[in-house]
């Protein structure tokens, strides 16, 4: 590696608690006293988790750097094997230390809500009549709209800002690419997914950074993974489909010589997310938070933050690059002090006040098995399905039987997988995956140059786990005065279920 890479890339240090020192380049400075990367220093990485890990409360800027370093690390291994070239390095660079810059106030939870009315703006919710939840619920099991998500907005906000647009022009970057890069649209498309699979894969420099950072910070020890290891063994190798010279793609493969590692890391990332990341009062917490600024949102009508579209319009404005954590604690505050809506001044409480909703039942990591299309498909726990179907159809009868209001009452599901694949999917088929899967999965390279999906290696621990998904269920009663008696709620659902 010459000089010149190093001297570019060391222009300014900064020093960080998880891995020391990280060098930026000058361009990567500008770009970070920006006023829209600024702005991430006001958003908690990690949300209501605080309010079960109190030393969880770094910021995505922190994290933002923390990828940056990362995928430079990824970079100074590809670019010292001729593997990329040095404007590559600056691109992913780049694009990892903006991957953050459209980040929503809440971490995920506000992107969920907006996904939530975007997905009403456009009549995709249907009412169905079988089906009548509490708020609480539906929010909580709303599955995201990625057109929504912060990766798209933060592409919008890549093009629209002129701090950051101007910047780029300068320094003959293209902005529109590296939203690409962000969103994950560029791959398979021009045959070469390196850009997508070093910032959208199972092993990723945003996930690695992630799981090291959050569990630093949360003072648990899931992120103890030999990243250093993992690093250093990554090749960018072509892979040809079915000898067929028309599907011949640049991917980025782990020699299997590492392999340990990065079962370790998967290993590592699964019980972050069980034991940290979806803990059940988290959930719960958020699942409040998720419905007060939905009525707070789709109630006042706020020009400027009413839709993903009205806050795209917004971006380069002084509003958006006030659009933290604490605008959206402001505006709750005054939205809650002023409405007469029982519900509201409950939810706000919850929240402001620390009230711990009431956790009624929580069933934990019920194992459910991925079956391929030749298998028999049948129901894995129907103790879990049963209790899930009927918080779904007797949401309202539950209430009732309870003498509670049904908006109090609040139950969410949530997954974890070890890998994106399951263990029958080989990489032979990989035509039939589609542009996310051939991109997400991890791949292994051996001595003799094969290529395969780590998932689907009968010598991996991980071949015998990927096709399981650990499911966890929790209902929760909203009551900040803790006066609702837990047993009888419980009583009433165990004996519907009967």
């Amino acid at each position: 590696m010459n000089n010149n890479y190093y001297h570019i890339f060391n222009y300014k240090t900064i020093n960080d608690s998880v891995y020391g020192n990280i060098g930026l380049s000058k361009i990567e400075v500008e770009l970070l006293d920006t006023r829209a990367m600024q702005r991430l220093r006001r958003i908690r990485q990690m949300g209501f988790s605080s309010y079960v890990f109190p030393d969880g409360e770094h910021s995505r800027f922190a994290h933002s750097l923390g990828v940056l370093y990362i995928m430079g690390r990824f970079c100074d291994v590809l670019y010292r094997n001729n593997e990329i070239s040095l404007e590559d390095v600056q691109l992913l660079r780049i694009a990892a230390l903006l991957h953050d810059v459209g980040h929503y106030p809440f971490s995920h939870l506000c992107e969920t809500v907006y996904s939530y009315i975007d997905a009403k703006n456009n009549s995709i919710l249907e009412n169905e009549p079988f089906r009548t939840i509490s708020l609480l619920s539906d929010l909580s099991n709303h599955i995201k709209r990625k057109t929504v998500d912060h990766e798209h907005l933060g592409a919008n906000v890549i093009i629209y800002d002129k701090q950051i647009n101007d910047i780029l022009k300068a320094n003959n970057i293209d902005a529109e690419l590296v939203g690409k890069i962000i969103t994950g649209e560029i791959g398979v498309h021009n045959n070469s997914i390196v850009y997508v699979q070093l910032m959208h894969s199972s092993l990723d420099a945003d996930r690695m950074d992630y799981l090291l950072r959050d569990s630093s910070q949360a003072g648990v020890v899931f992120g103890s993974v030999d990243f250093n290891y993992i690093i250093n063994n990554i090749k960018k190798v072509k892979y040809q489909l079915n000898n067929d010279n028309n599907n011949q793609y640049e991917i980025i493969a782990i020699n299997s010589k590492a392999q340990h590692a990065v079962e370790h890391f998967l290993m590592a990332r699964y019980f972050h997310y069980s034991q940290t990341v979806l803990h059940k009062t988290s959930l719960a917490f958020e699942a409040v938070a998720k419905t007060l600024l939905y009525k707070m949102i789709s109630e006042e009508k706020d020009e400027f933050y009413i839709s993903f579209d009205n806050l795209v319009k917004s971006i380069g404005s002084d509003k958006f690059y006030h659009f933290t954590d604490d605008f959206m604690w402001t505006k709750l505050k005054a939205y809650a002090e002023k409405s007469e809506d029982k519900l509201v001044k409950i939810l706000w409480r919850t929240l402001a006040e620390r009230k711990k909703p009431i956790i009624i039942l929580y069933e934990k990591d019920i194992v459910l098995k991925r079956k391929s299309k030749a298998e028999k498909q049948s129901i894995n726990d129907p103790d879990f399905f049963l209790l899930k179907w009927m918080l779904e159809r007797h949401h309202k009868e539950i209430s009732e039987k309870c003498g509670i209001d049904m908006e109090q009452i609040g139950f969410c599901t949530s997954t974890v997988n070890i890998e994106s694949l399951p263990s029958f999917m080989k990489i032979e088929e990989c035509n039939d995956l589609g542009e996310e899967s051939l991109r997400d999965a991890i791949k292994l390279i051996n001595k003799e140059n094969k290529v395969s999906f780590l998932a689907s290696d009968t010598t991996s621990l991980i071949n015998k786990m990927v096709d399981y998904s650990a499911v966890s269920l929790v209902v929760f009663v909203v009551d900040p005065d803790q006066k609702i008696e837990k047993g009888k709620i419980k009583d009433v659902i165990l004996s519907m279920i009967k």
